[in-house]
């Protein structure tokens, strides 16, 4: 019996991690037959951060794998490789994106951009990256140790640069379930649930000035000169870049528990998206953002987006979010300070969403959906995408940008009741 069961190890502890797992097997086979089962091991591999952040250099085109983030400034396309870097696409002809180079960053998931300058998550650490020339970007400075969540375990001056991965075939208790830490390792080990990788590598609105647009599954925002982040689950970072080369650490502190997703909106107030709702937080003192409401639903993954008047959140179910819950979430903005819950459409598996003038876009299930919200207590269904597995969408100057686990789509909008596909760039993971 074969399955894919990711397992991550300290190398060193590899023997030891064995050992004491198969040593449980074989006392529950003293007592019921044992079955065999096929895991995947993930042993990290570490390389000096100074390595790193030489080889974060405008690399030949690579092949997309695993679709992450997406960011648009200008004509170019910036699509996160989860975990791998950021490929840059330029997209003057949406019929034809030419991919200008790829940004080699190991742990990357997020990205932002003002001026001249990208901000990327490297595991632990914020990167700025001098992209004035596309082809040529060069690392201008660090910010180490902000993204807390993503702790690996590295030595100091050292970080996680990959994994080595290898199958394994050991005994199992029939129907056995358990979860071994191996002690001073900071790994786990998990048995009899499929977990995924990006588990272990890690545990759409215009804001002013020269920054681009983000899609709303981001966790990295830029407002004046101030980068907001959710540097681990519970925590809302403030980071002043007004010095690119050496961005400073403000505060980090606590700002609302399970926290997914940051949507800026007028550069007044940051929405935080949550598994239990959404947190508001005023930005009226750039360096110390204070919370103003809540809004609360039931446990599932919460990406939001708003203009001056609505704010829109989608629950999706059926995820490590937890919940039941599959449906659109229409709340009042106008009134920042009560958001209050106006109308909930029906949905099918929603993820990300975005807004153009009366059109909202939806990523649901197998389709991208595109709405007339002239009224938004009263959506019209004006067309619906196919698509395999959307989950991020950015739309501006009639042209949507969609990234689902297939690749990345471009439709052209002009006639929502007609959206033409103008151009598809394939992933090469086979299992997406």
């Amino acid at each position: 019996m074969r399955k894919e069961i990711k397992v991550a190890t300290a190398p060193l502890l590899l023997p030891t991690l064995l050992l004491a797992a198969a040593g449980l097997f074989e006392l529950q086979g003293c007592l019921k037959d044992r079955a065999m089962e096929t895991y995947k091991i993930y042993t990290p591999v570490y390389v000096r951060r100074d390595t790193v952040l030489h080889k974060i250099v405008g690399n030949a085109a690579a092949p997309v794998s695993r679709p992450g983030q997406i960011y648009v400034k200008g004509n170019y396309i910036y699509l996160n490789d989860i975990d791998k870097g950021i490929h840059i696409f330029d997209n003057t002809n949406p019929s034809n994106p030419v991919q200008t180079g790829f940004l080699l960053i190991p742990g990357n998931e997020n990205i932002a951009i003002r001026n001249n300058i990208l901000y990327a998550d490297m595991y632990t650490d914020l990167v700025s990256i001098d992209i004035s020339d596309p082809r040529n970007p060069r690392v201008v400075g660090t910010l180490q140790n902000f993204f807390t969540g993503r702790n690996t375990g590295a030595n100091p001056g050292y970080m996680l640069s990959g994994w080595i991965v290898r199958d394994t075939t050991c005994p199992v208790p029939p129907g056995g379930t358990g979860i071994f830490l191996i002690p001073h390792s900071n790994y786990l080990t998990y048995f009899g649930a499929a977990v995924p990788a990006a588990a272990f590598a890690a545990n759409s609105a215009n804001s002013s000035g020269n920054t681009g647009i983000a899609g709303s599954e981001a966790t990295m925002t830029l407002v004046g000169n101030y980068l907001y982040a959710i540097p681990e689950q519970h925590s809302l970072g403030v980071v002043d870049i007004s010095d690119s080369s050496h961005p400073a650490l403000v505060q980090s502190s606590f700002a609302g528990d399970d926290l997914e997703t940051i949507f800026p909106l007028q550069d007044k107030v940051l929405l935080l998206g949550s598994k239990e709702g959404v947190f508001v937080y005023s930005i009226s003192n750039p360096a110390q953002p204070t919370q103003v409401s809540e809004f609360t639903h039931g446990t599932a993954c919460d990406p939001v987006i708003a203009d001056p008047k609505f704010a829109y959140v989608t629950l999706r179910s059926g995820t490590d979010c937890g919940g039941a819950a599959n449906e659109l979430d229409v709340l009042d903005a106008q009134d920042i300070m009560n958001t209050a819950l106006l109308k909930s459409y029906p949905m099918t598996s929603p993820s990300g969403l975005c807004e153009d003038g009366s059109l909202l876009f939806v990523c649901d299930g197998t389709v991208v959906k595109v709405f007339d919200n002239s009224d938004p207590q009263n959506l019209q269904l004006l067309s619906s995408l196919p698509v395999t597995r959307p989950n991020d969408v950015i739309a501006a100057n009639h042209i949507l940008i969609v990234v689902a686990a297939s690749g990345l789509y471009e439709f052209d909008y002009t006639d929502p009741k007609n959206v033409v596909q103008k151009s598809f760039i394939a992933t090469t993971n086979l299992n997406s």
